[in-house]
């Protein structure tokens, strides 16, 4: 998990497998498509893909914890378009990037925008200490190191009449992950942790040096096969929590944010080097579960291929 995302990236899961590898295989490796980016087959040497999708805002939690819906006549909504490479490095390492493109398009009543383009360019090194299945009764483990380049258009870029086509955060970025899965078929679940360290820019509309605040996600998913080495269905939740970004070195009160998203996935392997995968993701909550952040209903799709 990052865009988004994103870069997410993203994760898996701490528990005991009760089959050795070959028993394991099938549900453990379709999850590796489940969700975002993912990770490459046991028997994969490399991927690629692409995730399209778009996300609507329903919303906005203020500082209080209050989710306050957007006014009448007022849409947000936002396109994804993201090309991604997966390499196996070694039999332990794996190496990937992505590049997303995001488009915003805003109204209220009779005014609009349209803008957007690139988004923070990510790459990430996957390092796995115990791949699934390698020990009976242990979980997988793997740390994922990655950074983001600031390529992306933050808010204050952005141009009037409505301030559409933010892209990213602007600024570098360095993240570390864990991940763990454990599986017993039909059924996987998988664990992951991250936290994101953002370094200080200068913003162009005032000239004052600012950093965002670290940023920590947690995440847990769960999934079954439904079509034995073909299609599975899943169901995760990720958590956000972002401290206060900072000026000149002073923290601003009240600009930490928190957030909670669902996201529903089925994965359909189409072919033993195709797989289609479709997300929809729901941030939308009662009060108290998000701060700072916008409310949003979403899908994502997505196909990969994997060479081997």
């Amino acid at each position: 998990m990052a865009h988004g995302r994103r870069a997410l990236l993203f994760a898996a899961v701490l528990a005991a497998l009760l089959a050795p590898r070959a028993a394991s295989a099938a549900a453990c490796c379709l999850s590796a498509t489940s969700f975002g980016v993912g990770r490459l087959l046991v028997w994969e040497e490399m991927a690629a893909g692409v995730l399209t999708g778009y996300g609507w805002s329903l919303g906005q939690w203020t500082s209080s914890g209050q989710l306050q819906p957007n006014l009448p006549g007022f849409h947000d909504g936002v396109m994804l378009l993201e090309p991604y490479f997966i390499l196996r490095v070694s039999e332990r390492i794996q190496v990937q990037a992505w590049v997303p493109f995001l488009f915003n398009d805003r109204s209220m009543g009779p005014v609009d925008q349209f803008a957007g383009g690139v988004g923070d360019i990510g790459a990430a090194l996957r390092f796995e200490v115990l791949a699934i299945g390698e020990y009976q009764g242990l979980p997988s483990l793997a740390f994922t190191v990655g950074g983001l380049a600031p390529s992306g258009t933050r808010v204050e870029q952005t141009l009037p009449p409505l301030l559409a086509g933010t892209t990213g955060r602007g600024s570098w970025a360095a993240s570390l992950g864990l991940e763990a899965e454990y599986a017993w078929v039909p059924w996987f679940l998988r664990v992951e942790a991250a936290g994101t360290w953002y370094f200080p820019f200068q913003r162009q509309d005032n000239g004052l040096h600012q950093q965002w605040g670290p940023l920590l996600q947690t995440g847990i998913s769960t999934g079954m096969e439904v079509v034995p080495d073909q299609l599975v269905l899943a169901l995760g939740l990720l958590g956000e929590w972002e401290a206060a970004y900072q000026l000149e070195g002073e923290a601003i009160p009240s600009s930490s944010t928190r957030s909670l998203s669902a996201a529903l996935s089925t994965s359909w392997r189409a072919s033993p080097h195709w797989t289609l995968n479709g997300v929809v993701t729901n941030s939308v909550w009662p009060d108290g579960l998000g701060s700072n952040r916008d409310a949003r209903l979403g899908f994502t799709i997505g196909v990969r291929y994997g060479h081997f």
